[in-house]
């Protein structure tokens, strides 16, 4: 039952120089860490041909787009979403923006499309920086195209509330019929 109550704090630390991209993903709760990735994953070039494997074979399968059954989950949507809005505000409202920092160097082919495109990134970052936890620094290079930088996240997310509102729009009839009917 803790489980749900202490917040979980999703971290993301990601760096890129030239077309190397390095970074690492990390799930913590209570101090410990319960999950952690490095970013690129060097199983994941394994899982995307395994995939793309399977997706041929499933696509020789499913040849036809069936539009019956396309309508039929939108209308249960429709149908489902007074019950689910309750459940898409919440998941919203449990997610708290720790830290956000973000510092890039770029450089367009032109200087005058690199000074244009930096000052309209400039104009909508240093209000954010004064209002929220986001601290964005976005520097300039007139001399070469580039995009480099690095990007560090942290969000706190609280389960119980998302739990309780899921089991009560599960108990809906609309939103059961929509899983099945996603399901099959």
């Amino acid at each position: 039952m803790s489980f749900l109550l202490i917040p979980l704090k999703l971290s993301l630390h990601i760096k890129k120089r030239g077309s190397k991209l390095k970074g690492k993903f990390s799930l913590i709760w209570l101090g410990i860490r319960i999950f952690s990735r490095e970013i690129p994953w060097e199983e994941e070039e394994d899982k995307e041909k395994k995939k793309k494997e399977k997706e041929k074979k499933d696509q020789d399968k499913k040849d036809k787009f069936d539009l019956d059954h396309t309508l039929k989950i939108f209308n249960l949507f429709l149908e489902s979403l007074p019950h689910l809005q309750r459940l898409i505000m919440t998941i919203y409202r449990s997610f708290t923006l720790e830290k956000l920092s973000l510092n890039v160097t770029m450089g367009l082919e032109s200087p005058a499309d690199t000074a244009l495109f930096t000052g309209y990134l400039w104009s909508v970052t240093y209000p954010l920086n004064a209002l929220t936890r986001i601290d964005a620094v976005i520097t300039p290079d007139f001399n070469r195209t580039i995009l480099d930088g690095d990007l560090v996240g942290e969000l706190k997310l609280k389960l119980g509330g998302i739990v309780v509102e899921a089991l009560r729009a599960f108990t809906k009839k609309p939103v059961r019929k929509l899983i099945n009917e996603i399901r099959s």
